[in-house]
């Protein structure tokens, strides 16, 4: 089943909402064709290129406007590329919604 973003199916934002909401579904949107491209292949030359643009489209840092229009939280994830533990004994991924 295709993955539908709400704006692209109806669904209404407020005015200050939709400029923002609208960026960040066109890059949704963009990333998918990566994956989409990423996930037809059959070796790992064609796989690695789509596969590593797809997740880059979306750049977490570019979300801040519209998640700040929402009312979420606005504090994009670290780069660090850590994912250290959280003293639980699970791993922590580092990533902050």
């Amino acid at each position: 089943m295709p993955f539908e973003v709400a704006p692209r199916a109806g669904h209404g934002w407020f005015p200050a909402a939709e400029k923002p909401v609208a960026a960040l579904v066109d890059d949704v949107e963009a990333s998918r064709k990566e994956w989409t491209k990423a996930a037809a292949v059959t070796d790992a030359d064609t796989f690695s290129a789509p596969y590593k643009k797809g997740p880059k489209i979306i750049d977490s840092r570019r979300t801040v406007t519209a998640r700040k229009v929402l009312g979420l939280a606005t504090t994009p994830p670290s780069n660090d590329g850590g994912g250290g533990s959280r003293g639980d004994g699970g791993s922590g991924g580092g990533l902050e919604v």
